[in-house]
């Protein structure tokens, strides 16, 4: 097997599977694909697949079911872009693809979902915001995705959050999906977080007072930082992060090290470096949820205990010792667990 597929199904499986592809169709593919050269187009196709089902389904006007065909087609165009911008050219045109399915499920979606663009820096970010039927005005979720993630792989997690009544909000940042075409991943991506936060608590939907920042990876570091120098934040969640990722990009496998110049840049190493939560956690002083898999090498709980020794607030930490890097393998535990925390803090 070409080692780039042996590193994606050894470290990924779970992720994918966790994110709307059903077993079947994961090994279907696995055994259609033979190259790692075959993935991206072979993703794209089971993901066009999807996209017409929605069509006929919307044609016949079975709404929902078209929704759910457009959202998964988003997911496998994610998952066709995924370790892949070595190929620009079918890395970007997955990309845009996934929008494009994403903008045909917004309103077939149960609630809903708003497409929103924030302008920031001269970038757009681009995210999308759910907010549940008959709930005036309700707390806000805030979720950010990691350095080769996307605010799609969030919609799972926020399906249970908008079932507890709050509003849940996703956003790419810079160095994330198709924002990662205009800008890169630094260690001030805090300040991009501010930018949406200052959106949505300009909207008369929600309730700016009951506002909270989370994220998985580096969307959890940056979440803390972002509390820090934010008191609209009330409550943060920090997904499988760190204290700082300094020194990873020399360990990291090189199917991973090429995404890294993608989202952080020409000096990935430098970028990590620069990363920390120094001076910063000690700022921090609403609730801290940090969830963590005791078998994630990538971001051990030995990180949680870092960050929870210099933050200057309540801290909850919650080891799932089945757990992988960002619990994708028991998400039907830790995903309920998090929405339950958010809605019963704020």
């Amino acid at each position: 097997m070409d080692d780039r597929l042996e590193s994606m199904y050894r470290r990924f499986t779970w992720r994918i599977l966790s994110n709307y592809v059903s077993p079947w169709e994961f090994t279907q593919l696995r055994e259609q694909i033979t190259d790692y050269e075959q993935w991206c187009g072979a993703w794209c196709a089971q993901a066009e697949s999807h996209v017409r089902r929605g069509d006929e389904a919307l044609a016949a006007g079975r709404r929902l079911t078209a929704g759910d065909a457009y959202l998964r087609a988003g997911l496998f165009y994610h998952w066709a872009s995924f370790m892949f911008c070595h190929d620009q050219e079918q890395f970007r045109a997955a990309l845009a693809a996934m929008a494009d399915a994403w903008e045909k499920a917004a309103p077939h979606l149960d609630p809903p979902m708003e497409i929103l663009t924030v302008p920031f820096g001269g970038l757009t970010l681009n995210g999308y915001l759910r907010i549940p039927p008959g709930v005036a005005r309700p707390p806000v979720v805030l979720l950010l995705p990691g350095a080769d993630s996307t605010k799609e792989e969030l919609y799972h997690l926020g399906d249970y959050i908008v079932a507890r009544g709050l509003a849940f909000a996703a956003f790419d940042g810079p160095g994330q999906g198709s924002v990662s075409l205009q800008g890169k991943l630094g260690p001030d991506y805090e300040l991009a977080v501010q930018a949406i936060i200052d959106a949505l608590a300009a909207r008369g939907d929600l309730d700016p007072d009951r506002l909270a920042v989370g994220g998985i990876s580096y969307g959890g570091l940056f979440a803390i930082r972002t509390a820090a120098i934010d008191d609209r934040v009330r409550a943060v969640v920090s997904i499988s992060s760190w204290y700082s990722p300094a020194g990873r990009f020399e360990t990291m496998e090189p199917l991973s090290k090429v995404g890294q110049y993608q989202h952080l840049g020409p000096d990935p190493a430098a970028v990590m470096e620069a990363i920390t939560l120094a001076g910063a956690a000690g700022q921090a002083t609403v609730p801290l949820l940090q969830v963590y898999g005791g078998l994630d090498p990538a971001s051990p709980p030995a990180q949680a205990e870092k960050v929870a020794a210099e933050y200057g607030g309540p801290v909850t930490t919650l080891v799932f010792d089945d757990g992988v890097h960002i619990l994708n393998n028991v998400w039907y535990k830790a995903r309920p667990a998090v929405a339950d925390w958010l809605a019963e803090t704020l």
